[in-house]
This record gives structure tokens, C-alpha cells and sequence, in this order.
């Protein structure tokens, strides 16, 4: 009996023992363990809350990519006005734009465009023509939005007066897949999409530097740059093919 219960004393770990326990060495050490074990633990639980939460925004967006919102362009009523600058020449376009249907100039030539097919006044006379700019697509609301899902995020700055502008970059490689239908392997360098966001969070602006693609696709030897400048949301009135 008395057996019993010096072994259920010794047995027993008490405050006391403890206390006594981590000052020694070992003690310490197991402390200092602990702690870690813990604080990693925590910082583990954290991380793996905060990457649950659904990315904000009217597209796919990558991760960390701030919100943004194309669907004022999607629905196709604006006024607009497209600058060209390659290879150091400048050509600007103005009009306005329902649906698929746009009437526009360059100030000296007007153009009518219905999805795909674009018409030049010539002598008072519409006559089909090809697009009077190049890369003609990357204007189409529905290739931005898959070239947007394509690219990195790298940052965006945000204006006192509210405004927003918003970094990305893109490969030619990418631009090759999504635009040419073709799989290439580059070492190129990249190009940049940048949107800008007014006050109310409308996309009002996209600039484009696609220099390594156009080079690529022999648009040009040194860069290529276009500007997309939109505004007028929904008050444009309806566009009627002329005759």
C-alpha cells in the first residue's frame, strides 16, 4: 500500500515542479519550442482564412488584382476617341459607337464600322474598306476583357481627385495565343495594359504599349502605342447602316 503511494506521488507534476522545470536549460528550451509551435500555427490558421475570400470584381481577375469594371464598354453606347502613336506618327479617331455599329473620322476620311466590316466615304459614295488602324480587335470589348484575364497584375495609384490607374503586363507569346490563334515560344520582351478609372469607378481610359507584339508582327520598328479613351455612357442614340 505504502508502495502505491509513493509511486502515485511521484507520478504527480505539480506547479511547483513545473516552475522548477523551466529554469533548467532543458526547460527553457521546450518553452522557446512551444511558443514557436504556437505562434506558427496561428500565423498558418490566418493565411489559409484570408486567401478563402472571393476575388471582387465584374471579371476573373487574378488574385490581389483590384476591381474593375468593363461592363459600361460591354454594353457598346460611348463616345470615343482611339490615338494611335507608332513609330513616332500619330493618328487619332473620333465618334460614337451603339452596339456594334460606330460612325467615326480621322478628320479628313469618315468611316462607318458594324462589327467586323468597315465602310470609307469616298466621293460621297460609302465603299467597304479594311480598318484604317491596325490591330483593329484589341478595341472590341470582349477580346479586352480576355487579354485582361490573361495578363499579371503589377500595381495600381490612386489619384487624390478619386481616380485610378491600374498596371498589368502581357507577353507576345500570349498576345501570339489569344489574338493569332498561334502557339509560340518567345524570349520577348512585355507589353503593357493600363486602365483608368474615374472617380465613380468607370473605365474611362485604356492605354496599350504593344511594341514587342507589333514588332513581332511587323507592325512596327520601334513602338506601338494606342490609347482608348471612352465616355458618354448610354446617351448615344442608335446608328442606322447609311446608304
Amino acid at each position: 500500500m505504502d508502495q502505491n503511494n509513493n509511486n502515485q506521488s511521484k507520478s504527480k507534476f505539480t506547479a511547483k515542479d513545473f516552475s522548477e522545470f523551466i529554469h533548467t536549460p532543458r526547460g527553457k528550451a521546450v518553452l522557446f519550442f512551444g511558443i514557436y509551435l504556437v505562434f506558427f500555427i496561428v500565423l498558418a490558421m490566418m493565411a489559409h482564412i484570408g486567401g478563402q475570400g472571393s476575388v471582387i470584381g465584374s471579371t476573373d481577375l487574378n488574385l490581389d488584382s483590384p476591381y474593375y469594371d468593363l461592363s459600361s464598354i460591354k454594353e457598346g453606347n460611348y463616345a470615343f476617341s482611339y490615338q494611335f502613336v507608332i513609330d513616332g506618327v500619330t493618328s487619332t479617331y473620333t465618334g460614337t459607337h451603339y452596339d456594334k455599329k460606330a460612325l467615326f473620322s480621322d478628320e479628313v476620311n469618315q468611316y462607318y464600322q458594324d462589327d467586323t466590316l468597315f465602310m470609307r466615304m469616298q466621293d460621297g459614295v460609302w465603299i467597304r474598306s479594311d480598318a484604317p488602324y491596325p490591330l483593329s480587335s484589341l478595341t472590341d470589348a470582349n477580346v479586352i476583357e480576355n487579354l485582361l484575364e490573361s495578363a499579371t497584375y503589377v500595381s495600381r495609384t490612386e489619384l487624390a481627385t478619386g481616380e485610378e490607374a491600374i498596371n498589368y503586363q502581357i507577353s507576345t507569346t500570349t498576345l501570339v495565343l489569344l489574338l493569332d490563334g498561334l502557339e509560340v515560344d518567345l524570349d520577348d520582351a512585355v507589353n503593357t495594359i493600363q486602365l483608368q478609372k474615374d472617380e465613380n469607378g468607370e473605365i474611362v481610359e485604356i492605354q496599350y504599349d504593344v511594341s514587342s507584339y507589333a514588332k513581332y508582327r511587323g507592325l512596327a520598328t520601334d513602338h506601338f502605342r494606342f490609347t482608348l479613351s471612352y465616355s458618354d455612357f448610354g446617351e448615344i442614340e442608335e446608328i442606322t447602316q447609311p446608304s
